[in-house]
């Protein structure tokens, strides 16, 4: 078996067990995570990577057991931040600004995305959502690549991931393509 098709097949099996593993977490859990990511130490780890007020946070909508964002992208919004979401493309995401639930639609793979004729704005930090990290700041996604992709087209972006602290892994297999966070903001539930 060639190198590529291991990491792939060991990335499968991770992805399998971390999806799992998230589910497992209840509910009021989940919501308490959401709560506590807006206070310390997790606020005081993220103010290094915002931008001026004013700036540009490429965000996501939670979906299934994802860790939520949205009670910190509301913090952000009165802080004075614009937010941007992913609406997945053919060629990749492309980051939209939104202003309110209410503008987002259907998108695939069971997500809400913004509609394609919302403003399109260039991320200066990215809160991404995440399967499993390590203590290198490596992230596994669902295996479509998109945030890879994203990251790479946004150089200069910041990067953080969101998780539960119980999605850190030993070691997240890595490809050429993938990008390492700058930071996770991992709570405990």
């Amino acid at each position: 078996m060639n190198e590529s098709l291991s990491v792939a097949a060991e990335k499968a099996a991770l992805r399998e067990a971390q999806i799992a593993l998230r589910d497992a977490i209840a509910r009021p859990m989940r919501l308490m995570a959401s709560h506590a990511v807006m206070g310390e130490p997790h606020w005081s780890r993220l103010a290094p990577y915002l931008p001026k007020p004013g700036g540009v946070i490429a965000t996501y909508v939670a979906m299934r057991s994802e860790f939520d964002p949205g009670l910190l992208v509301m913090r952000l919004v009165n802080l004075g931040y614009r937010i941007a979401v992913p609406r997945v493309t053919p060629d990749g995401l492309v980051f939209h600004q939104v202003t309110n639930a209410g503008e987002l639609e259907d998108g695939p793979f069971g997500t809400r995305q913004p509609r394609a004729s919302a403003p399109i704005l260039r991320p200066e930090l990215f809160l991404a959502p995440l399967l499993a990290f390590d203590d290198e700041g490596y992230r596994l996604g669902y295996g479509k690549a998109y945030y890879d992709r994203a990251f790479a087209a946004n150089p200069e972006a910041k990067r953080v991931g969101l998780a539960f602290a119980s999605q850190r892994v030993a070691r997240v297999p890595r490809e050429p393509h993938d990008m390492a966070l700058h930071a996770v903001l991992a709570v405990e539930t």
